[in-house]
């Protein structure tokens, strides 16, 4: 009777069910540390490829700016030379500039302004200094809207290196 009761002791149950509870919380701390160990080599490698991925876009973004760049100075630097050459041709004579004038009527009478259709079309030449200025305004016009150009090409660029699928 009394292994009976020795086996009806609870105190070695309770040991047993304590060691096997700290057992299992054992076992299941360090899977929680293996999972979060797991995650944390997953976030610095996604984190590292995101990075990489950055830092290429930023250099196809930099290669990018610097053709436009480029190739918008070479325009600017041809298209001076080309107005600085028709400037020139302007100032010596070589060119001449004329603009469409409306010429009197001979006869005093008549109120009907010439036409196209009833006389030649009459011109007036420009003075060499006033056709130089005319072509700087026109040209300074033209560098304004190669400029924006050159703008809204590096919008597109950098907004299709963006908006590329990864």
């Amino acid at each position: 009777m009394l292994n009976i009761i020795k086996t009806l002791d609870p105190r070695p149950w309770l040991a047993l069910a304590i060691a096997a509870a700290a057992l299992f919380c054992v076992v299941k701390y360090k899977d929680a540390i293996h999972q979060v160990d797991k995650l944390t080599a997953q976030i610095a490698k996604d984190k590292a490829q995101a990075s990489e991925a950055a830092r290429e876009n930023e250099r196809l973004m930099s290669r990018s700016l610097a053709t436009i760049a480029t190739t918008h100075q070479k325009e600017l630097q041809d298209e001076k030379s080309k107005r600085d050459q028709f400037i020139h041709s302007l100032r010596t004579g070589t060119v001449r500039l004329s603009i469409p004038v409306q010429a009197c009527n001979a006869s005093a009478g008549t109120n009907t302004p010439a036409g196209p259709s009833n006389s030649p079309e009459t011109r007036a030449q420009l003075t060499p200094e006033a056709g130089a200025t005319l072509a700087a305004i026109a040209a300074d016009g033209d560098d304004a809207i190669r400029q924006l150009n050159a703008c809204i090409d590096s919008y597109h660029a950098i907004s299709t290196i963006i908006n590329k699928p990864q």
